[in-house]
């Protein structure tokens, strides 16, 4: 069952102020079996030979992977607990090209889903359909990986 419309625009204005918005990060689409984003090109998003950035590329695979386990860690996807918001511990890349296409397109899908650790594969392609990127993260939530440090009252 995929997300609503409606919640995929909450999530969006939740990106105002990040680097998400910063870059034009857009889901297109969201499920537990797959999430589609999108990410214009943009001039400043391009390295000094006028293709895409490899930081471009890795930050929407990573933002894509990690929507993708947001809803496996969440209760719901109308609701967030920042503890369970899942952090990328491991990422892999591999480039296969670069584009200076319209945009770039990510889809991530799940390869392993956990108690501890998700594991998501993510392809970047070009607006041709031509595969760009493949990424894999392993992410755990952010109360088990390193999140925010939470001070304890003493008694």
């Amino acid at each position: 069952m995929g997300v609503s419309p409606e919640t995929i625009s909450r999530w969006q204005d939740a990106f105002k102020g990040t680097m998400m918005e910063l870059v034009g990060f857009t889901i297109v689409s969201a499920s537990k079996e797959m999430v589609l984003a999108e990410l214009p090109f943009r001039s400043e998003l391009r390295q000094v030979t006028g293709l895409f950035h490899a930081g471009a590329l890795l930050t929407l695979a990573d933002s894509t992977a990690t929507a993708l386990a947001n809803l496996h860690t969440q209760d719901s996807p109308e609701e967030f607990d920042p503890n369970r918001f899942p952090l990328t511990v491991q990422l892999n890349a591999n480039f296969i090209r670069n584009s200076e296409t319209s945009k770039l397109i990510a889809e991530s899908v799940p390869v392993h889903v956990g108690r501890r650790t998700i594991v998501v594969r993510t392809d970047v392609r070009d607006a041709g359909g031509r595969l760009l990127a493949t990424v894999t993260n392993t992410l755990v939530p952010a109360s088990d990986g390193g999140g925010r440090e939470r001070t304890q009252e003493k008694r």
